[in-house]
């Protein structure tokens, strides 16, 4: 019985570097996005004693994010899902505007396979000769050659997985604990994963990872309309295609630019046939573009043939910028990072809440006043203790006082005292004199100001319980 497979054989792809305008552009975004990882760990910034002065620091046994002059808060977690969301509508926005310009320039599997490349480059050669080299026989010398190449690679992502760690930690202190073997085991465990992973998918997996793992391949499709920019190979000007110079001459105008040299086939990251149209597997590199105009130049052709454009342009001459996606992914774009940018300057580093006792709702006293208990609790979010005065409204003929506390304001308030970066609670007593006492409940609302403009200011509505 005869079995088909609904799979293709996988096939080692061996892209030939290519130098040109879009390669140098490229190298330029990878060198940028390969600084700013690994420095970013190393980098210091000023700030109040007791805080670390690491620039980017995740602290998670302490439970609080440091980037720059940014100190985010468990409070602050909904600004991670606004991140992310925004994060997403910006991919969709670059997806309607450019194709998957993302994955060609800045996606991290594309920048480390690249680097991968290049070391191989360096070890074996370049397209030609890693294909001889791979399927020559065993010897001493090649032996050498891969030894030496995987060792390089095991070293950029050894490299790599420790970079990453780094961002949980003082970078300083937690590679010392590195060297002398005294890191927590989730340091060790992410960083092994970390090596491990990058070697198989940067060294091996390649572009595996961009044509059957990777969801956005996927759905990118959807995201795509004729103003779509993508690299396209034009046949209007290269087709037919003649690879033989004395028939072209002899055919002259019959003949399309194309002289089917293959270059734009062998320089492309994914092993795909550009002048077969659109297909998914492209990640919009230019490495193709760069591959044909220098084929050009040299046979002093004037027609490009590949090129960034749209489906639109190819058909009329024209795309057509502002439509109606666009508008919508901008308009959502500015509302998610307006909104984060609007909590960022309006945020104080002060929350409190206060939670009625309900075991009694209210206590009546003998005097026929009542009164109601409440567990106030302070986060003070700056890096210096902070003093509080906390008053209510809402409530006629009220005393406040807190319960072990001595000192008050002079207007009678309760002032709080509060360690830098803690939680403090404190139980709140509300009396009313039974002269102003009424039936039902009502609400009020606590106001807690800190002494110096530094601590900030915060409110919270509560309800007063009465019979």
């Amino acid at each position: 019985m005869e079995t088909t497979s609904l799979y293709a054989d996988w096939k080692k792809i061996y892209p030939r570097y290519q130098s040109g305008f879009f390669r140098s552009l490229r190298l330029w975004v990878y060198g940028l996005e390969l600084a700013i990882f690994f420095l970013l760990p190393w980098m210091r910034w000023d700030r109040p004693a007791g805080l670390p002065d690491q620039a980017v620091l995740f602290d998670l046994p302490g439970r609080k994010f440091y980037i720059f002059s940014l100190e985010i808060w468990p409070q602050d977690i909904f600004l991670l899902a606004f991140l992310l969301i925004a994060a997403a509508i910006g991919l969709f926005f670059m997806t309607a505007l450019a194709g998957r310009v993302f994955c060609g320039y800045m996606c991290f599997q594309t920048v480390w396979t690249d680097w991968f490349l290049l070391v191989e480059k360096i070890f074996e050669g370049n397209r030609n000769a890693r294909m001889k080299f791979d399927h020559a026989p065993w010897s001493g010398r090649k032996a050498v050659v891969k030894i030496g190449k995987h060792g390089v690679w095991l070293l950029v992502s050894a490299w790599t997985g420790m970079t990453f760690v780094l961002y949980f930690g003082d970078a300083p202190q937690l590679l010392g604990q590195f060297l002398d073997g005294s890191v927590p085991f989730a340091a060790w465990f992410t960083f092994l994963f970390l090596t491990v992973t990058t070697y198989i998918m940067a060294g091996f997996a390649r572009e595996q990872v961009c044509i059957y793992m990777c969801p956005y391949a996927r759905f990118q499709g959807v995201m795509f309309d004729e103003d779509t920019i993508i690299v396209a190979y034009h046949p209007e000007l290269g087709e037919p295609r003649e690879a033989n110079r004395r028939k072209r001459n002899l055919l002259g105008a019959q003949v399309g630019a194309c002289i089917d040299c293959d270059s734009c086939v062998t320089v492309c990251p994914t092993g795909i046939d550009i002048r077969n149209g659109q297909q998914y597997e492209c990640i919009t590199c230019g490495a193709c573009i760069d591959a044909c105009d220098s084929v050009r130049a040299k046979v002093g052709m004037a027609s490009r043939l590949i090129r960034y454009t749209s489906l639109r342009e190819m058909r009329s001459g024209k795309t057509q910028w502002l439509r109606g996606r666009i508008l919508v992914y901008t308009a959502l774009l500015s509302i998610f990072l307006g909104g984060i940018v609007y909590y960022l300057a309006s945020h104080v580093p002060v929350e409190f809440t206060v939670i009625g006792h309900r075991q009694p709702l209210y206590i009546l006293q003998s005097d026929g006043s009542i009164q109601n208990n409440y567990t106030v609790r302070v986060l003070n979010m700056t890096a210096t203790p902070q003093s509080y005065v906390l008053t209510m409204s809402g409530l006629a003929g009220t005393r406040l006082t807190i319960g072990a506390v001595e000192t008050y304001s002079p207007e009678g308030a309760p002032v709080l005292e509060v360690a830098p970066g803690s939680v403090t609670p404190f139980t709140a007593y509300v009396r009313q004199e039974s002269a102003h006492v009424e039936s039902g409940r009502r609400d009020i609302v606590f106001h807690l100001r800190a002494v110096t403009p530094q601590g900030g200011e915060a409110s919270y509505q509560s309800v007063f319980m009465r019979p």
